[in-house]
């Protein structure tokens, strides 16, 4: 069979540590499990998630991630054995000689795991790596999540300070535990980042980050997937949000293709994969004895690199996968390991035996499977034809989420039948997959273009020797821009709406994002910004959205046709969208607006987000420490009653924050707020009482309440009204949090405010650890949700980061070239 993307290259030295020997049994990748027990991935939505691994893995501080994340409770063998036996496991050891301690230890882990079945995270140390325990935990599998957690061997040594014997033995054991579990997680090391001259980890002065910050990221989306919370939503809450809705339910999505090989020979920027794709699809084109390892690793990297969902598939071109049944047994392996990285798409070739197929999708969890048919030049097979029809039938029938069917072009012509018969698939009558179809090959580009879903694609960040004509690639930006040039696209106008916008950095990062992402509009300010522009903006059929900024986020909110329910709960917007529909005046339902967003059309009403508390949440998880997790003790407070503060004290709530203090000088405008809050907290997170008001300055911090460890000051910059001026100083009895925890300054002209100023004092005058993120970091925060939501684009973190800081103004000019590197560091590293 002949395939464009799936075509593996010579073997390399067989002596370097990755590479990839001859494809027989004996030296690929070894059955996790015999064919006819495939371990289930779907349980019960409180299965207790169970973590395996050798010594230095990191199985206890992921374990505690991942209880924070899933809001359950942690336990450890360690602890459960002297729980049980009242004594450590150093002392029984002592005590009773190896050969009981084994015994006992053996018995000890088998009750805790059988006693813990539900809402639990269980870390399993050194008892995983015994034979009874593997056994148990193999039929743990059937009905749990267990993870084997995989770290660079190397590192472990390092870390541990092992001998070579010791790390001999290490290596030997740990493929074992891929035998007793059913998932698997790479523990990618996090970042260095440079801290301040005095070590404080403060991101004014220089990028900062604490201890697993970004694997903590990594692994709360990892439990979350493989436990099933927030997958497969019976409908979306905005299909406007990029993170709400699944790439085959948008317009014009891309997959950037990235080859297993590709990334072996470092011929990928991983940080440039930030934008330019919906997807990235991992083709595994080597495989020996230490692919699982390889392939574990490459998943997580780009995981941590691109934040977007993975698609994995397999190189079937190749002679190493053909008819022999070794062979197609190691094809059957790496798609098994596919879904134990947990990966969102898993293609399989629907020409392979249909047995094991079955078997794959039986056990694939929260994965989708897209079921693959690539046509070769020499085919039969014509896209008029009904054997098109019937191979996208029968991948149905198989029970394939999503299907693909490919075909190297011959013709130009052939691009104009891949339509027709993309159409005939969607005027099917009922629910059906969705369908990929497109000619492979340079004359196949103008299919690539117009294919709306997952379209395979390159980027500038993968640089290859040679490329083939079925190799050719276009890129996104080159598929949007194509878009617009044949107007099936068109240039629509953006805007900022507030009172005083003249120093708005909002031009300037989204216009950037704009010409990376090869869309045609331009954002632009009003010259007289007033919601008297809104009728202007009414009548014309190429706006396209715009941000809002005090004073307006309140006023506009009650102008709204539609909202989505963060705007909704929050009760404030800072974003606002066209609603359009047919002539007859028609409205589309909100997903058709999303799929049409990059479209002009007769405007009939306005649709409201607020992504402000996207950027607060998001600060917020960046900076609080491990010491500072979430928990029914953790205290929040919000200076301030506008919308922004509004936004503060929900973003609190949906990181989990059930105890929140707001202050406002007019302490009506306060219990206005608060009032706003419990009344929706009473039917959503059924507590009474989320949120409540501090009177005066003077009063001491309340006695039934933590002291706050997230504060958020929303107080503007320019004062309007009965607002203060952004030169508020925290009341010393309210700081008495003896972990310290994060301090938010909104206001950021000027961007060293008085609160940071005293902040940094009493930092150095006790040494607790507060970390402080001025405006800027939510300007940018909210302006990269605000850019994917208007345009439905992947937003370019980087670039719009850097556009910010490099158009920045304050008190002392522009920031020079090391401190703009040292924040864009600290931000997007």
């Amino acid at each position: 069979m002949l395939e464009r993307k799936y075509r593996v290259r010579e073997p390399v030295d067989s002596n370097h540590s990755t590479a990839c020997a001859d494809p027989t049994r004996d030296s690929s990748l070894p059955a996790m499990h015999p064919p006819d027990l495939t371990p289930p991935r779907t349980f019960a939505p409180d299965a207790s998630l169970i973590l395996v691994g050798i010594r230095g893995c990191g199985k206890r501080s992921l374990g505690f991630v991942a209880a924070t994340a899933l809001k359950r409770r942690f336990i450890t063998e360690d602890h459960y054995f002297k729980e049980i036996t009242g004594v450590t496991r150093h002392g029984y050891l002592k005590e009773h000689g190896s050969q009981e301690f084994q015994r006992r230890d053996i018995e000890v882990v088998k009750q805790m795991i059988d006693n813990h079945r539900t809402g639990c995270v269980i870390e399993c140390g050194l008892g995983s790596l015994t034979r009874p325990v593997q056994d148990h935990l193999r039929r743990i599998s059937t009905t749990n999540p267990v993870v084997h957690v995989v770290r660079d061997i190397d590192r472990i040594q390092q870390l541990l300070g092992l001998d070579d014997q010791s790390v001999r033995l290490l290596r030997e054991g740990d493929p074992l535990h891929r035998t007793c579990s059913n998932f698997e997680f790479y523990n990618v090391e996090d970042r260095t980042r440079v801290v301040s001259e005095d070590g404080s980890p403060d991101p004014r002065s220089a990028a900062y980050s604490f201890k697993l910050q970004e694997v903590k990221e990594d692994l709360t989306r990892f439990v979350r997937f493989v436990t099933g919370v927030d997958v497969n939503h019976s409908s979306y809450d905005s299909p406007f949000v990029l993170l709400e809705t699944p790439p085959e339910l948008r317009s014009f999505t891309h997959a950037i293709f990235v080859r297993s090989s590709d990334l072996l020979a470092d011929n990928v920027n991983l940080p440039e994969l930030e934008s330019g794709g919906d997807a990235i699809e991992l083709c595994v084109d080597r495989w020996g004895p230490e692919t699982p390892t390889v392939i574990s690793k490459q998943v997580s990297v780009l995981r941590r690199n691109a934040r977007i969902p993975i698609i994995l598939s397999v190189d079937t071109s190749s002679t190493s996968v053909g008819k022999e049944r070794d062979q197609l047994r190691t094809y059957f392996d790496i798609l098994e390991h596919g879904l134990r990285l947990a990966v969102e798409y898993l293609v399989v070739d629907l020409g392979q035996d249909r047995s094991q197929l079955a078997r794959i999708i039986r056990a694939r969890g929260k994965t989708k499977i897209i079921g693959q048919h690539v046509l070769e030049a020499s085919s039969r097979v014509k896209w008029e034809d009904d054997g098109c029809l019937s191979l996208y039938n029968e991948a149905e029938k198989l029970g394939c989420q999503l299907v693909r069917l490919l075909r190297v072009a011959t013709s130009r012509e052939e691009n104009a039948t891949v339509l027709e018969f993309t159409n005939r698939i969607r005027a099917l009558p009922g629910q059906h997959a969705p369908l990929i179809a497109y000619n492979i090959g340079r004359l196949g580009r103008t299919s690539q273009v117009f294919n709306s879903i997952l379209t395979g694609v390159t980027h500038p960040a993968i640089t290859r020797e040679t490329e083939n004509d079925l190799d050719a690639l276009i890129t996104s930006r080159d598929a949007v821009r194509a878009l617009f040039q044949s107007y099936v696209l068109d240039p629509l106008k953006f805007c900022i709406l507030g009172a005083r916008v003249s120093y708005s950095l909002s031009p300037a990062m989204h216009n950037a994002a704009i010409q990376h992402c090869g869309l045609g509009h331009v954002y632009r300010i009003p010259d007289s910004p007033s919601l008297a522009v809104l009728d202007e903006f009414r009548r014309d059929p190429n706006f396209g959205g715009s941000s809002v900024v005090r004073p307006w986020r309140v006023e506009l909110y009650h102008k709204l046709a539609a909202k989505s329910r963060h705007a909704e709960a929050i009760g404030a917007i800072n974003t606002i969208m066209p609603l359009r529909g047919t002539s007859d005046g028609t409205m589309y339902s909100l997903q058709e607006q999303a799929s049409r967003r990059n479209q002009a059309g007769p405007v009939l009403g306005w649709y409201g987000e607020n992504t402000d508390w996207v950027g607060i949440m998001t600060c917020i998880a960046r900076h609080l420490s491990p010491r500072n997790a979430i928990s029914a003790k953790t205290t929040g407070l919000v200076i301030g009653a506008g919308g922004m503060a509004r936004a503060a004290i929900y973003a609190m709530l949906r990181l989990g924050c059930r105890k929140i203090f707001i202050y406002n000088r007019t302490q009506s405008r306060a219990e206005e707020v608060a009032r706003h809050f419990n009344s929706w907290a009473a039917s959503q997170v059924d507590s009474a009482e989320v949120v409540r008001v501090l009177r005066s300055l003077q009063d001491d911090w309340p006695d039934d309440a933590s002291p706050p460890s997230m504060i958020a000051s929303c107080v503007p910059a320019d004062p309007d009204g009965d607002e203060p001026p952004a030169n508020f100083e925290m009341p010393m009895q309210w700081l008495g949090s003896p972990t310290g925890g994060v301090v938010l300054e909104m206001a950021y002209k000027p961007l060293d405010t008085p609160l940071l100023q005293q902040m940094r004092r009493i930092r150095n005058d006790n040494g607790r650890p507060w970390v402080l993120s001025d405006g800027l970091e939510n300007v940018i925060e909210q302006g990269i949700a605000q850019f994917e939501l208007m345009t439905g684009r992947k937003a370019p973190r980087r670039l719009m980061t850097l556009e910010v800081l490099r158009h920045y103004e304050g008190e002392s000019g522009r920031f020079d070239e090391e401190t703009i590197q040292a924040r864009l560091d600290g931000i997007c590293s």
